[in-house]
């Protein structure tokens, strides 16, 4: 075989191995980033979260999925830092072969007295404590539960972040690349629970 045909060779042949990820237009960089990667705090600060309804690193009750109640897991989070004045929570999936995650929950300007979610929040809009719901990748103004491909394990990321200021942006727009771009420079400390569910 000559020197250009084996080129030729080798390159078709490497073609075929990344062809079919890069046809279906998927990442193959790895997995997406979070809205913790892409808004840091400060300084690197932590908050802790924690969630009664389960354990970080353990499985997800299937109460809290779109094959159960579709309803969201309470978070309880540590009082941020001083300076904080409200807390953005943001839930996704990053068990996604794609460039973002999957937006499960945006919730914003939620009070700095607040320390927890309950699972009590309303189908769609406003909460009561005032704070506001951002759209889902759904585009709905809620939450929605993970349903991952049937046998697919994905991991979910409950982040809570204390900003020092409250988010000016009408919830019909607040979808992830808007909350996380007016969040940028504001984060104070930022910290996450999570779980995993397999799709059936």
């Amino acid at each position: 075989m000559s020197s250009s045909a084996f080129k030729f060779a080798t390159a078709m042949t490497v073609l075929a191995f990344i062809g079919p990820a890069v046809a279906q237009g998927e990442n193959t960089s790895g997995p997406p980033v979070l809205a913790k990667n892409v808004a840091p705090a400060r300084m690197g600060a932590r908050l802790l979260v924690t969630s009664p309804a389960f354990t970080s690193g353990k499985t997800l009750d299937e109460r809290f999925t779109q094959n159960g109640e579709n309803m969201p897991p309470p978070l309880a989070w540590a009082k941020g830092p001083a300076g904080t004045q409200s807390y953005v929570v943001l839930a996704e999936d990053s068990g996604v072969n794609r460039a973002e995650p999957i937006v499960h929950w945006i919730v914003y300007n939620i009070p700095s007295s607040a320390r927890n979610l309950s699972s009590e929040t309303p189908a769609e809009g406003e909460l009561s404590n005032g704070a506001l719901q951002g759209k889902n990748t759904m585009g709905k103004m809620s939450y929605v539960g993970p349903k991952p491909p049937a046998g697919q394990t994905h991991p979910y990321h409950f982040q809570v972040f204390a900003l020092n200021t409250r988010l000016d942006i009408d919830p019909a727009n607040a979808d992830r690349t808007a909350v996380l771009s007016a969040m940028k420079g504001r984060v104070l400390a930022s910290g996450d629970v999570f779980a995993s569910y397999t799709g059936k």
